[in-house]
């Protein structure tokens, strides 16, 4: 009886001990009008600092646009499943044999319009490539106040480049002035053979409320 007791304690500190499944990533909005965000990714996947996904960018507030984009961004999170991670395959256009992922939130810019269904063309502009993209699923969501789309679809960056698929999570806040966004990306390849990683991925994005007021 002793010896299983003791069996059971190495059991219990040995559980204990066991490296965690997930990353629990936990954002408040900062100075965005919106609510916080939660969501999990696994472990063994590699997540990047904050300053390192900043010193990334650094190059793109050449671009007006994008350096408004970023200007108004709240908070960032990117993460890499790639035995090799380099931030270059989360920021960058090309396909990666392994799944990325990039999350924001961010208020709109001066001038900036948006609406549930121009959050479609958040990353790749749907409403215009037409027979070039591959919409695989699409629903409406509604949370913490927020109302978005889930929207996945496959398509080829260039003649000749591996088809890509891309699942993309949009919400546009309760006072219609901020994005969450949430991208899980890869080969079409690789994002069927990871398809159940990146569901828990996915299905695990929360907004909590609009702490406004």
């Amino acid at each position: 009886m002793r010896r299983a007791a003791v069996v059971l304690a190495c059991a219990v500190a040995l559980s204990a001990c066991a490296a965690p499944q997930n990353h629990y990533v936990a954002e408040k909005p900062g100075t965005a009008p919106a609510g916080s965000v939660y969501f999990t990714v696994p472990h063994t996947w590699t997540a990047f600092p904050g300053a390192a996904i900043a010193a990334a960018e650094n190059g793109w507030s050449n671009d007006e646009t994008m350096k408004s984009v970023l200007d108004q961004t709240a908070w960032q999170e990117a993460f890499d499943a790639s035995t090799t991670p380099d931030l270059a395959h989360v920021l960058g256009t090309g396909s990666t044999d392994a799944p990325t992922v990039y999350a924001s939130l961010r208020t709109l810019y001066s001038g900036e319009a948006a609406t549930t269904e121009s959050l479609r063309d958040m990353v790749v502009p749907v409403s215009t490539l037409g027979s070039a993209v591959t919409v695989r699923a699409e629903e409406k969501l509604s949370q913490g106040g927020a109302e978005g789309v889930h929207l996945v679809l496959s398509y080829r960056s260039a003649a000749g480049a591996p088809e890509e698929t891309i699942d993309q999570t949009s919400y546009l806040s309760d006072g219609k002035d901020a994005v969450y966004l949430l991208v899980v990306r890869c080969t079409t390849t690789c994002y069927d053979a990871f398809s159940d990683q990146i569901r828990s991925v996915t299905s695990s994005y929360t907004i909590q409320g609009d702490t406004r007021g």
